[in-house]
């Protein structure tokens, strides 16, 4: 691995942490800052830490190196269908109540954009830098971090308890194959963003419900486990 290559990486991880982290700061410091426009600056971050080292170490454009220009195919189907099916499941075992925020379109278009600039970021433009690696494992170290940098982020803008803190580490490291392989199968970000919007969602209808979060990520492992079998049957790299 070359030293370019090396830097990139600590680069890209240095800016993310740092900018998404030092807003919280700002949030410490000054606490009448209204939440919601902090947590969209921190939204953009991996976009933000991407986009720089993209165009000073690569001739490709932006937006074709982070698979954002891309033609649809059958495994876009394959991104929606999956939290379809989750839910499908749940809602069939378990009588749930929906939370409010779920029925909001505004809500869904705000995930799915923060779901989209992760994606650029985490698994357009990062997973991209360890490709050396092997899939599971590449996923692997995109999951762990990622569920670092969500860690003080959830717990300072949105004070979130112990359980649900746990259930989206889990989830980020259970989804992280899942999403990895759909921009591979895909070369599209689009699709992984849909995908981690809809289990976005379905998570938090499950959030107090036990026996559903346990049939949620029971059926996230067996997603995962088939994207890391899939991985290996078909040959394309991130």
């Amino acid at each position: 691995m070359s030293a370019l290559e090396q830097r990139t990486k600590r680069l890209y991880l240095f800016i993310v942490f740092g900018f998404a982290w030092g807003i919280l700061a700002i949030t410490l410091a000054a606490p009448h800052v209204p939440v919601f426009y902090l947590a969209g600056f921190i939204a953009i971050a991996p976009l933000f830490a991407a986009y720089p080292l993209q165009i000073t170490n690569y001739d490709q454009s932006f937006l074709a190196h982070v698979f954002v220009l891309s033609r649809p195919n059958i495994w876009w189907v394959v991104a929606i269908f999956v939290p379809l099916l989750f839910s499908f499941i749940l809602l069939s075992t378990y009588s749930l109540t929906a939370h409010p925020l779920v029925f909001n379109p505004f809500i869904w278009i705000i995930v799915f954009a923060v779901a989209l600039f992760q994606e650029i970021g985490w698994r357009g433009f990062l997973q991209r830098e360890l490709s050396r690696l092997l899939f599971w494992k590449s996923s692997l170290v995109i999951g762990i971090i990622s569920a670092c940098w969500h860690i003080p982020i959830a717990l300072i803008l949105f004070d979130t308890s112990d359980a649900l803190l746990m259930m989206i580490i889990v989830y980020f490291l259970l989804a992280a194959a899942p999403l990895a392989f759909i921009v591979g199968a895909t070369k599209s970000v689009f699709p992984s963003a849909l995908m981690q919007t809809g289990l976005f969602m379905i998570l938090l209808l499950t959030t107090g419900y036990y026996q559903a979060v346990v049939v949620f990520f029971c059926f996230a492992h067996y997603v995962k486990w088939r994207c890391d079998v899939g991985k290996c049957c078909f040959s394309f790299k991130i």
